[in-house]
């Protein structure tokens, strides 16, 4: 879909712009009015010269305003996602898009690893640390709420700095966070540093997708989007293995001096990332425009007004009148984000306003608490009898739902954009975002079931291998659903795809936190088998809220769009309003 650039917008992405328009005719006039009158000899002449030129001074500066009424206003083109800018990522080279998406995979995870590195050495960090179960507990579960609450943080930060400071800085934040927990001498201390980390590990894994959004277009992010997550998936089943063989030759504190290193080498790839935010495709940007637009018409309206008064009685001489009105045309628009674009609270609210948004968003909640809360508690369920596994092969055991993960992401992210390649063509060539969720039916179908098997299949105590293979396809399953919804996260929230991403760490943050404080008290009193038959039924009902979503997502959103161009059509009246009000001003 073509859209209307935007006539005035800069293409350097800064938080300040200044636009000028071309300076016009008129102030040639102004300039040769005023050499003409300076040039007259005789005084009497002169006055009645100047006479004559108040009524063509008064007639010019009309007419400027006049003119500036007919200009465009740049308006902001509805098709965010499409405005026109300069360097657009969206063409850069296949090869430099694929680096980019490599970068920020690989920096995504870090954040997963550090999640689980040290669960193999929970025992020696609790005696070291003289701590008791439930601040071991806290230790874990506060980093991953930090990393549900902190997106939303980043995500308004991004529509100032852009995305590529946000890295940078987070990395330092991340690295500093990892040096601290390395050194930790108490319980307290390593809690508040855990929770440093997550907030320097968060920012990639909420403004990961928003890059992509700014390289990729509708039809191939599917594919793009899986394969961005699969890379940190393999985080929860790697963290295990690298903290098992690092500890396993030191200490605890081993598995915190890694993360350093990759937090180091993460930041230097930083460094080199260009940055794929463009100003004129945000919402908060678009804002800022059109209160810098509205500011521009109430300077032509305070034109108007002094115009419109006597000469004997304004305190302005025609030349001047000119001068005021050229100003109200040629004058800088300066468009400045206020706090209140980038409310985090308030790009949350805008996204949670949308009912489809919040079953969506609540669903992939729970999809990503199963996930954690099914890698948290496989540490203890291999390591006890009849499994006896050490924290490497527990590790291994979870590589196969990570691989799970991977083929599940990038071949649930394929068949997402073909599913929405093969229904654009049966709806004449347009897309709907609800199109995605009708690409999970097949998943859907399999999920329950699949977590009922982990459940009894442990419970049972069968061989090894049935879990891990239940594991792999459980991996897969979720994966497929959660790129698909995920994709529809970012489709249906156009130039606010980063905080719509930014909710969505939010619900996961938060689900999985109080999964993972919930999950041992649960276990040991109704077993593995209840447990995750339980998961299996909660699932259930969310897939009932996705079908939902498939089916009426599109009305609601267009409810929405009603709604919305009512509160822009009030909001206009409210400006002409005033506007009015200062040109009969008097």
């Amino acid at each position: 879909m073509l859209s209307s650039p935007l006539s005035t917008s800069p293409a350097n992405p800064s938080a300040r712009e200044e636009i000028s328009a071309p300076p016009t005719s008129t102030a040639d006039d102004v300039l040769a009015l005023k050499d003409e009158a300076a040039s007259l000899p005789d005084q009497s002449s002169a006055v009645e010269e100047r006479a004559g030129h108040e009524a063509d001074a008064e007639t010019a500066a009309s007419t400027v305003c006049e003119q500036a009424d007919h200009e465009p206003d740049g308006g902001l083109a509805l098709d965010v996602e499409h405005v026109p800018v300069d360097d657009d990522p969206r063409q850069w080279p296949r090869a430099r898009k694929i680096a980019v998406l490599a970068t920020i995979a690989f920096t995504a995870m870090g954040g997963t690893i550090s999640a689980s590195v040290f669960f193999p050495a929970l025992g020696s960090l609790q005696q070291e640390l003289k701590a008791n179960d439930a601040l071991v507990a806290a230790s874990v579960s506060s980093f991953i709420a930090g990393q549900g609450v902190f997106p939303l943080l980043w995500s308004s930060l991004s529509e100032v700095t852009g995305r590529k400071k946000c890295y940078i800085v987070a990395l330092v934040i991340y690295v500093v966070g990892s040096v601290v927990c390395s050194r930790s001498s108490s319980i307290g201390v390593f809690i508040a540093m855990r929770v440093l980390q997550s907030l320097g590990s968060s920012a990639v894994l909420s403004l990961g997708a928003g890059t992509l959004a700014d390289m990729y277009d509708t039809h191939e992010r599917g594919e793009k989007l899986g394969v961005y997550y699969s890379v940190p998936l393999l985080g929860p089943a790697l963290g295990p293995i690298v903290g098992g063989a690092v500890t396993s030759a030191s200490d605890w504190r081993a598995a915190f001096y890694f993360l350093v290193a990759y937090g180091g080498v993460c930041w230097l790839l930083a460094l080199w990332l260009p940055d794929t935010f463009r100003h004129q495709r945000s919402l908060a940007w678009r804002k800022a425009y059109e209160r810098a637009q509205q500011q521009v018409r109430e300077k032509r309206a305070k034109a108007r007004s002094v115009l419109s008064k006597p000469t004997s009685t304004s305190a302005f001489s025609p030349l001047k009148k000119i001068g005021t009105a050229l100003s109200a045309k040629s004058g800088d628009v300066k468009v400045k984000i206020r706090f209140r674009d980038i409310n985090p609270m308030a790009a949350a609210g805008a996204v949670l306003r949308e009912p489809a948004n919040v079953l969506i968003l609540t669903y992939s909640g729970l999809i990503f608490g199963s996930q954690y809360c099914m890698t948290y508690t496989a540490s203890r369920t291999f390591a006890a009898p009849p499994y006896n596994c050490t924290p490497i092969k527990v590790g291994l055991v979870l590589l196969a739902f990570g691989i799970g993960n991977v083929v599940g992401s990038v071949g649930g992210g394929r068949y997402s954009d073909y599913v929405l390649r093969k229904m654009k063509e049966r709806n004449g060539g347009k897309g709907e975002p609800e199109m995605r969720i009708k690409s999970t039916y097949p998943a859907l179908a399999f999920l329950p079931p699949l977590f009922v098997a982990y459940a009894w299949t442990v419970y049972y105590k069968v061989h090894i291998a049935g879990p891990i293979v239940v594991l792999f396809f459980l991996g897969a399953t979720l994966m497929i659903i959660y790129a698909s919804t995920l994709a529809y996260i970012v489709d249906a929230n156009p130039g606010r795809s980063s905080s719509a991403v930014a909710c969505n760490s939010l619900f996961r943050g938060v689900l999985a936190c109080a999964a993972s404080q919930a999950a041992e008290p649960i276990m040991a009193r109704v077993g593995h088998g209840a447990f995750y038959s339980g998961w299996g039924v909660l699932l259930l009902l969310g897939e009932a809220a996705l079908v939902i979503v498939a089916i009426k997502g599109k009305i609601w959103r267009a409810a929405s769009q009603t709604r919305r161009e009512g509160e822009d059509e009030r909001r206009r009246q409210r400006r002409e309003k005033r506007l009015h009000s200062l040109e009969t001003q008097k």
